[in-house]
């Protein structure tokens, strides 16, 4: 009996070919490649701040920085860093992120229950 398996790596691979090219970020005149697909880490660190409360979020949105930044920019990471972007930088990157992946964030989410 065959055994059951799910190839992600054939399956990624398959994605990969039907996307499109990378989502760019512009940022102080450089210009970042993102990942086809939305990693994960953008997905858990979206949700932590969303649940935050109202008063922590600046807080929230800091501490998250550098796994964002690391997760949507690879390699380049540090260089998106060093150009020091502000907490209204990072707020509105992550809010636009979910629009370039064609995902929607916690409060039009379609799964209602957490």
């Amino acid at each position: 009996m065959p055994k059951k398996e799910i190839d992600l790596d054939a399956l990624e691979a398959a994605r990969r070919e039907a996307s499109e090219e990378c989502p760019v970020v512009k940022f102080k005149g450089k210009t970042f490649e993102m990942p086809v697909e939305l990693p994960f880490t953008i997905v858990e660190a979206i949700g932590r701040l969303e649940n935050a409360p109202e008063e922590k979020k600046n807080e929230v949105a800091g501490a998250l920085l550098s796994d964002i930044a690391r997760a949507l920019f690879g390699e380049r990471f540090r260089e998106f860093l060093e150009l020091g972007p502000s907490m209204n930088d990072v707020s509105a990157l992550i809010e636009h992120v979910s629009g370039v992946y064609g995902t929607s964030t916690g409060e039009s989410s379609a799964s209602g229950n957490s």
